[in-house]
């Protein structure tokens, strides 16, 4: 019997393991299909045909689902059964089985109950009795109860497949050192969870060296909340120990709960940029907070935050969602406000999801809530929140992305947002004045980022951007502003510099940029793939 496995990934560098975590734990060896959600679906419908399977498995996701029905109903199959698993389909196994030509639907953990339909299918024995399983029969349809796997040791490892490890360089690398989520957020998946379960540490451990030693850059614990395992630190000090100075680690952590014992630690021994905390904030607003489940300690939250700021070696990556129950734009702006104050390495808005079988869908209408009807059911609006909200809030999200996630700005700009009364409304007026003169939200450079922001700034704020726009780039970039020093003066200002910092006028001439404001003079030099800065005052 011949099984495929079928992913389609939102981009190339990352890794499904899903499919993998099948193909480990059955004795039916199925084979892989992976591809993008970018790739031509006639291409993908082809090679799913070609492969002549009996039974095709899809990993469905939020990302994948609208592709995958898509494929699903366009397929040219003879007899093959097809299954469909994952998130997004384990909740309402009902609706698929009804909208899709497809057998069968696992829900929740599938590495288990796939071995099995699989044994049965192959002899054509019951299969009714499976665990998580929904399926067809006489035009009825039948939904088992999922039960989640007590023992994760009874699960073998997806990481040891020979057929990756050309790709691990250049892909990110998931690890799971538990399943399960202590919290129930009513707009999250992961509180339909039961219970937290760990897998073996040295497990783990195994899996952290072999992926380093095949040059994983990235390693990503799957999760939910990593500082709930009591082996936290010592996994912490585990890759602390190993660190090869070429990989880095990322976790979700629950930032109220992060023990400081951990903190201070990891701010004593922890290599710059090894770690990457990413810390879900969410709302600052109790009442928004109590509505979806949440119970956090938010100022807590805050002085650990600041704690691990002042070690200055992890990097931070907080999340923010935008549509939350009973927060309108005044309380938004205030979350906002305040936790970009935090300044993290990069603050993610995201806007809330009504994900299949979430509490929060189900209370949908308790709200207002109206939403996209397909994948990925973004909020449109709430009793709270109206369509313009929305609109302004997604505008300043982009220029948030722009001017501080993406990293084309230094420390001036940080500096600069903090300085104003109000960084969401300092971001609204830089996406207001990009649509007021039609400036592209897409498809720039990074002359015209720069540019377009000098619009709306004073001199000040301007040369300090200056400065960093030449320090930025490692070789001698484009000069996209005036720079209207005289001749003589730059002669004597480059002289002066030269003779003491020992450097030839030829070569400050040839390989550096001079600005000034009044009598401050800024020079960045570049040589050897380096900018060295020199300051110069005119007395």
């Amino acid at each position: 019997m011949k099984v495929l496995l079928v992913s389609i990934n939102a981009k190339y560098i990352h890794t499904n393991n899903a499919v993998r975590l099948l193909k480990a734990n059955s004795s039916f060896n199925p084979e892989i299909l992976e591809f993008t959600i970018k790739d031509d679906i006639s291409d993908i419908i082809n090679q799913i045909e070609s492969k002549n399977a009996d039974i095709i498995g899809f990993s469905v996701y939020i990302w994948n689902v609208t592709l995958f029905t898509k494929i699903i109903d366009k397929l040219h199959l003879n007899n093959t059964k097809l299954i469909l698993g994952g998130p997004e389909v384990s909740y309402e196994p009902a609706f698929f089985l009804k909208n899709n030509k497809i057998d069968f639907i696992i829900k929740g953990e599938g590495e288990l109950s796939l071995e099995l339909l699989l044994h049965h299918l192959s002899n054509n024995t019951d299969y009714t009795n499976i665990s998580g399983l929904s399926y067809k029969l006489n035009n009825k349809l039948y939904h088992n109860k999922i039960e989640e796997i007590g023992d994760l040791s009874l699960i073998k490892s997806p990481y040891y497949f020979k057929d990756d490890i050309p790709h691990i360089t250049n892909r990110i690398s998931y690890i799971e050192s538990s399943r399960g989520c202590p919290y129930k957020c009513s707009y999250c998946l992961s509180s339909l969870e039961k219970k937290v379960r760990f897998f073996d540490n040295k497990e783990v451990k195994k899996a952290i060296l072999y992926l380093m030693l095949h040059g994983s850059k990235t390693i990503k614990f799957l999760d939910r909340t990593f500082n709930a395992n009591k082996n936290t630190l010592d996994l912490l000090k585990f890759i602390i120990k190993h660190s090869n100075n070429k990989t880095v680690f990322q976790f979700e952590i629950t930032g109220d709960m992060l023990n400081k014992d951990i903190i201070h630690y990891l701010n004593t021994n922890a290599p710059k940029h090894l770690f990457r905390f990413e810390i879900g904030i969410q709302s600052i607003n109790y009442e928004t907070n109590y509505l979806v489940d949440r119970f956090q300690n938010t100022e807590k939250l805050f002085e650990n935050i600041k704690l691990i700021q002042k070690g200055n070696t992890i990097d931070l990556h907080l999340d923010l969602i935008a549509g939350l129950p009973k927060e309108n734009k005044t309380l938004f702006i205030k979350t906002f406000d305040e936790v970009f104050k935090l300044k993290s390495k990069e603050l993610q808005l995201g806007f809330l999801k009504m994900l299949r079988g979430t509490k929060m869908r189900l209370e949908a209408q308790k709200y207002s809530y109206i939403y996209q009807k397909d994948s990925p059911y973004e909020i449109i609006m709430n009793d709270c929140l109206s369509k313009t909200d929305i609109k302004e809030i997604h505008l300043v999200e982009h220029m948030l992305e722009i001017h501080h996630n993406k990293g084309y700005f230094r420390e001036s700009m940080l500096k600069i947002i903090l300085s104003k009364e109000s960084s969401y409304n300092f971001f609204l007026k830089i996406g207001n004045h990009y649509i007021n003169n039609n400036y592209s939200m897409r498809g720039y450079q990074i002359e015209d980022i720069y540019s377009r922001v000098f619009e709306i700034l004073n001199d000040n704020e301007i040369y300090a951007l200056k400065q960093d726009y030449l320090l930025r780039s490692k070789i001698k970039p484009k000069i996209f502003f005036n720079n209207p020093i005289k001749k003589q003066t730059k002669n004597r200002v480059l002289k002066l510099i030269g003779e003491n910092e020992d450097i030839t006028l030829n070569k400050l001439y040839k390989h550096s940029v001079l600005i000034n404001k009044g009598s401050h003079y800024f020079c960045v030099l570049y040589e050897n793939n380096k900018a060295t800065s020199f300051e110069h005052y005119d007395k």
